[in-house]
């Protein structure tokens, strides 16, 4: 029933990637030291965005593509060889510099607590400025809603 489950949810979130839904991942799992996620070069309690799910002809394992929106993770792990991630990678790369990094299926649900699916509606609109971030939580950030009608 749980490999069904699994299957099911993988199978899901590949549709949501090839639609371009924005899908989150969150750490935070309890039980997990902070101690650990710092060993395995993950932040804990942290956001990362999932950019895309693979499995390989020749490995029965499946990967999970993330990036670390800091571009602060140096996760890397051994069942990932250099063949492995080469392949992988022509699914879709993996670029350091971004923060992106793949991990193993068993890893990824042994790290992260959630995985949260934006909703989305055509009729808005976001507008970004890119490396645009603030040193605390508390201070503001300028946005903008504009409402354009038909």
């Amino acid at each position: 029933m749980l490999s069904k489950l699994i299957f099911s949810l993988i199978k899901n979130i590949n549709i949501f990637v090839s639609v371009s839904l924005l899908i989150g991942a969150s750490t935070g799992v309890p039980g997990i030291t902070a101690e650990e996620y710092t060993r395995v070069h993950i932040h804990g309690n942290h956001a990362y965005s999932l950019l895309a799910v693979a499995t390989l002809s020749t490995d029965p394992h499946r990967f999970v593509l993330v990036r670390d929106p800091h571009s602060h993770s140096k996760y890397s792990e051994d069942s990932i060889t250099p063949k492995i991630l080469e392949e992988l990678n022509k699914e879709k790369s993996a670029k350091r510099s971004t923060g992106s990094f793949w991990i193993s299926w068993s890893m990824f649900i042994r790290y992260f607590s959630s995985v949260t699916i934006s909703t989305y509606k055509s009729d808005y609109f976001d507008i970004r400025e890119c490396g645009k971030f603030t040193r605390s939580a508390t201070d503001p950030v300028t946005s903008y809603r504009i409402h354009v009608p038909k």
